[in-house]
């Protein structure tokens, strides 16, 4: 029984643990307020219209890497939101979908997605130009 005590530390220190990293998709939302079929709705609907998404993991994954693909709702639409701000209509009507990338280490790649509430269009966030680009 004491070598067992002992034995369990010394497995985590050493970098091995109980757990295996599970390289299933992860769908969750942040925001509370988002119920579970439509949780269920609008990821669906961006995997099925964006296959680039499920493309990435698998070219991240590339070389027996597990990459696990999560994608989480951030934020539904406000449609209180200020409206003299220019992007009034993305806050008002859009779901905002976060999407990773990750391995076991680390963090490899994110983007966020804004899904229209009636499933109208798509759009990616291109943050290098501060800019929402149509796609799907």
């Amino acid at each position: 029984m004491v070598c067992a005590v002992l034995l369990l530390p010394a497995l985590l220190l050493s970098g091995c643990s109980l757990f295996t990293f599970d390289d299933s998709d992860e769908i969750v939302t942040t925001d509370k307020t988002v119920s579970g079929d439509t949780l269920a709705r609008i990821t669906s609907h961006l995997l099925d219209k964006v296959p680039a998404i499920r493309a990435e993991k698998t070219k991240l994954a590339s070389g027996n890497a597990k990459v696990k693909l999560a994608l989480s709702i951030i934020a539904s639409p406000e449609p209180d939101y200020t409206k003299n701000d220019p992007d009034y209509r993305y806050h008002a009507e859009y779901y905002w979908v976060y999407v990773s990338y990750r391995t076991k280490d680390r963090l490899e790649k994110y983007d966020t997605y804004l899904v229209h509430k009636d499933l109208a269009d798509i759009y990616r966030c291109d943050t290098e130009a501060d800019t929402f680009v149509k796609v799907g």
